[in-house]
């Protein structure tokens, strides 16, 4: 088997190598990679390579404060004048009884959506309105069901010229081994 000279690794290659190893048929490899991440960490602060956390939370985009803010006033004071307005022009005689309770519906649904939006500008936890997920987390639904995700793991296979397994997916460094692809 090839030896492999972590020590040219830089620090975002070795921290790859940690979590794609497998620890109990290469414990040297694992151990001296250890090793070198610890004395890399003393000389200088360790940056984060990914944007999830150790439990696999990923980061969100939110929307800022100020136009959530001024979005939720524009609903709740929009949306009840518009209401108000739909109500008296459709209380007339001419005009069917129940006409006047989209007015009603108009005024109670951005009342509610104006809520969320201001709670957004106000609160300490906020609600996000994407996600940014890696595939390898959280796989598209709708790429599973038109059957796309299936093409791209086949397509994308390679092997590993120290070991020869199978690497799916874009690892830098072979899950098995650690030697770099």
């Amino acid at each position: 088997m090839t030896e492999i000279d972590y020590t040219k690794y830089t620090l975002e290659e070795l921290l790859d190598c940690q979590r794609e190893i497998d620890r109990e048929v290469h414990p040297e490899r694992a151990n001296e990679i250890d090793l070198l991440i610890r004395d890399r960490a003393k000389n200088k602060a360790v940056q984060r390579v990914s944007m999830a956390d150790e439990q696999g939370n990923i980061a969100s985009i939110k929307t800022g404060r100020m136009p959530s803010l001024g979005q939720g006033l524009s609903e709740v004071i929009g949306g009840t004048i518009f209401g108000l307005i739909w109500i008296s022009a459709t209380s007339k005689e001419d005009s069917p009884e129940y006409w006047s309770l989209i007015g009603y519906f108009i005024i109670v649904s951005s009342i509610i959506g104006g809520a969320y939006h201001i709670y957004n500008a106000l609160a300490k936890n906020r609600f996000s309105t994407l996600d940014i997920v890696a595939p390898d987390k959280e796989p598209d639904p709708f790429n599973q069901l038109m059957g796309f995700e299936h093409q791209t793991k086949v397509g994308s296979a390679r092997f590993c010229v120290s070991c020869g397994s199978s690497i799916k997916g874009e690892y830098k460094f072979c899950p098995k081994c650690g030697m770099e692809v």
